[in-house]
C-alpha cells in the first residue's frame, strides 16, 4: 500500500483508530447526557480529512456523527445539545479541485441529525481554529469538549496545543501521532538540525523543555517515553495520560494518546481500550493472533500492586484505585488481584468509619467511603 494510496482508502489501522473514537464517544455521550449541570458538549474535529473513502470506509466526522445518532435512538430519541465542527483546509486526494471540508460537508448531510446537534464547517488553518474553539469553548458556561486531533504527519503539532486544551479543565484530547515515522527521525534531530528536521525538533525540544531530549531504541520506546513525558509536561494541570498503540505491520506503528483532567474520564478510555483489546488493553494490530486471557498476569501488574501497597503502609481504596488506572488497569482487575490475596489471607481490608467491610468489597469506585489495604506478612 503505497502513501498515495492511504490517503484515498481508509485502511484497517485507521478503522482502528476511529472505532476507539467512537467506542469513547459513545460512553463519553451516555456519561454526560445524565449530568443535568452539563449545557453543552463540543466535538471539536479539526483535521477531519475525507469523510468517507475510496473503499468505502467512514472517516472520523461520519462516525462520530453516526455514534450520535445511535446514542440518541437509544436514549428514547433524547440527547445533550451537541456542538460539532468539523475542519480541514486541504484539497481533496479523491476528488482534486474539490475541498475536503466540503466532502464531509456532503457526506453529512446523508446522515440523520438531532435538531439540537448542530454542526459547523470550516476551512482553516489548524493553530487559527483551534484558537477559535479554544475561546468558544472557554466563553461557553456548563460545557464539555472532546478534541479529536488527526493530523497528516506531525508538523502542524505542538506539545504546548494539548497544554491549551486541558488548560480550561473541561476538555480532552484523543491525538493521533505516526510514531514510526517520527522514531526514523528522532535521534538524529534531538543531536543535530538537518533538512526537514524542523517541526520534530521544535515537538521534542518544547515536550522536554530545559532537559535532553532522550534517545530511544523502538518506535515502542517512543510512545512509552512520549507517554511518560507528556504526564510531567502536562502535571501542573493535572492531567492524566494513555496511549493506544496501532500498528499496520511490523514497520508501521502508529499511537493514540488520550489527555484528560477527569479521573472518570480516564477511566471510561480505558474501559474502550479493553473492549477493543480484550487481551492487553494497549492496542490493535493487525492480524493479531488470539491469547489464552490472563492479560493481568501477562504484564505482571500484580508485582506493581504489591509493590505499591509495600511501599507505605495502609494505603487507601483512593490511591490504589488511581495506581490501577495508571498502569493501564480497570478497577475490575484490581478488584480480582485484591480478592486473590484476601482468600489466601495475605490482604487485610480496615474501615476508616468504623462500619464493617464486606468480604471482597473493596470501594474502589466509591470515593464517599475510606478504606485502608494492609499487607500481612506470611
Amino acid at each position: 500500500m503505497t502513501d498515495e494510496q492511504a490517503k484515498t482508502n481508509l485502511l484497517p489501522h485507521s478503522e482502528a483508530k476511529v472505532q476507539l473514537y467512537s467506542t469513547y464517544l459513545a460512553i463519553y455521550l451516555n456519561i454526560l447526557s445524565r449530568v443535568p449541570t452539563i449545557r453543552r458538549i463540543f466535538l471539536f474535529d479539526l483535521l477531519c480529512g475525507e469523510g468517507k473513502y475510496s473503499n468505502g470506509g467512514k472517516g472520523s466526522p461520519l462516525v462520530a456523527l453516526e455514534t450520535i445518532k445511535n446514542h440518541y435512538f437509544a436514549n428514547g430519541e433524547t440527547c445533550p445539545d451537541i456542538e460539532v465542527w468539523f475542519n480541514d483546509n486541504g484539497e481533496s486526494e479523491i476528488e482534486p479541485g474539490i475541498a475536503k471540508i466540503e466532502r464531509v460537508r456532503r457526506f453529512s448531510e446523508e446522515v440523520f441529525v438531532p435538531e439540537n446537534v448542530e454542526l459547523r464547517f470550516f476551512q482553516e488553518d489548524f493553530s487559527l481554529i483551534l484558537t477559535q474553539a479554544l475561546t468558544t469553548i472557554t466563553s461557553t458556561y456548563n460545557s464539555k469538549g472532546l478534541f479529536f486531533i488527526d493530523p497528516w504527519g506531525y508538523k502542524s503539532i505542538r506539545p504546548s496545543h494539548i497544554k491549551q486544551i486541558l488548560a480550561n479543565g473541561n476538555s480532552e484530547a484523543l491525538l493521533f501521532l505516526p510514531i514510526s515515522f517520527m522514531y526514523r527521525f528522532w535521534n538524529k534531530a534531538a543531536r543535530t538540525s538537518f533538512v526537514g528536521s524542523n517541526p520534530l525538533e521544535l515537538f521534542a525540544r518544547e515536550l522536554y523543555e530545559d532537559t535532553t531530549v532522550p534517545l530511544f531504541n523502538s518506535a515502542y520506546e517512543l510512545i512509552d517515553g512520549l507517554q511518560e513525558r507528556f504526564r510531567s509536561y502536562l502535571s501542573s494541570e493535572g492531567a492524566f495520560v494513555t496511549t493506544f498503540t496501532i500498528e499496520r505491520d511490523g514497520a508501521n506503528v502508529y499511537c493514540l494518546f488520550f489527555f484528560t483532567c477527569n479521573i472518570k474520564g480516564f477511566e471510561k478510555m480505558l474501559e474502550a481500550k479493553w473492549k477493543m483489546d480484550s487481551v492487553r488493553g494497549k492496542g490493535y494490530r493487525a492480524n493479531q493472533q488470539p491469547m489464552l486471557w490472563s492479560e493481568a498476569v501477562i504484564q505482571g501488574y500484580p508485582t506493581k500492586l504489591q509493590e505499591f501497597l509495600a511501599s507505605e503502609p495502609l494505603k487507601s481504596n483512593q490511591q490504589v484505585y488511581k495506581f490501577g488506572l495508571e498502569q493501564g488497569f480497570l478497577p475490575k482487575h484490581t478488584n480480582d488481584t485484591l480478592r486473590e490475596w484476601q482468600r489466601e489471607g495475605k490482604l487485610e481490608v480496615i474501615p476508616f468509619d468504623g462500619n464493617p467491610v464486606r468480604k471482597g468489597a473493596f470501594y474502589l469506585t466509591s470515593p464517599e467511603r475510606t478504606v485502608v489495604f494492609h499487607l500481612i506478612d506470611q
